[in-house]
């Protein structure tokens, strides 16, 4: 029988290869596969959070309206649209912050929410996932999307080793029991140092104070974990799913880089203007 941690490094390959063969092959390829990812997403969402079947008349309606209005803004190339939907995702961001940080679990406010609306827990994928196409604008887009996934990764498996190893002070134990303090300092410094070198190889630029600005996208990859978990024990949920062994859902492995993506927009045009 495969062991857990087994099953994670099984897993985490055999995504890790869909993505690499996706941008081998080009734009058009990697969005398809964005696109599946973020369908999958959405019905983890509705069918496991808002409890829609998938033959209700909302399951079908989300679904299709995100497939036009995904198709519609990176095929026809409606550039103020991808900008109209960073800056979208950015503010519901900020409000998940506030959600995470202000709003207690005990009013259930997001599960009411999502019951009588179940396409409002939606958009904290679909508005990021939008976004995510202002990035195939560029000739770097290659570039940009490594080091969106080299950050994000870089702290989620630096986070978990050091935690496992190391870690000896909760960092949330009400939020998320398994994350430690010495884990999110871990992450912070193993995704500042391998963006760096990534950075530097990319685009030939290096300053100091860039290992900084990685660190924080770290962390802020993080908030995005800590958000999806609080959801998660506000629903009594463990994953989003069971389709990923030893990750969960779809939505489990990449909730990080969905919250990241439109905040590292910021960070690219402010690193490399010319790039976006």
């Amino acid at each position: 029988m495969v062991s857990n941690t087994k099953a994670r490094i099984i897993s985490a390959l055999v995504m890790a290869a869909i993505v690499v063969v996706a941008v081998i092959f080009g734009k058009w390829t990697t969005l398809a596969v964005i696109l599946a990812a973020a369908l999958l997403c959405i019905d983890e969402l509705l069918v496991n959070f808002s409890q829609t079947r998938r033959e209700e008349f909302n399951y079908k309606y989300v679904m299709g309206f995100f497939i036009i209005l995904f198709v519609s803004v990176n095929v026809l190339g409606a550039k103020l649209s991808l900008g109209f939907f960073t800056v979208a995702a950015i503010f519901l961001n900020l409000f998940l912050i506030y959600y995470l940080f202000k709003i207690p679990s005990s009013g259930e406010f997001m599960k009411n929410s999502s019951r009588k609306n179940p396409a409002i827990i939606t958009t904290f994928v679909m508005l990021p996932l939008l976004s995510i196409g202002i990035y195939f604008d560029s000739e770097y887009w290659r570039e940009i999307l490594g080091m969106l996934l080299i950050v994000t990764y870089s702290m989620d498996t630096g986070a978990w080793f050091v935690g496992k190893n190391f870690g000896k002070h909760k960092l949330w134990p009400a939020v998320s029991p398994k994350k430690t303090v010495e884990g999110l300092i871990g992450g912070m410094i193993i995704a500042a140092v391998l963006a760096s070198l990534a950075w530097w190889q990319f685009f030939g630029d290096f300053r100091w104070y860039y290992s900084a600005i990685f660190a924080v996208c770290g962390a802020m990859s993080q908030v995005g974990d800590l958000v999806q978990s609080k959801m998660k024990r506000e629903f009594a949920i463990k994953d989003s799913s069971n389709l990923i062994p030893g990750h969960g859902g779809v939505y489990d492995r990449i909730d990080s880089l969905i919250f990241l993506s439109p905040f590292f927009v910021i960070v690219v045009k402010y690193l490399g203007q010319h790039l976006l």
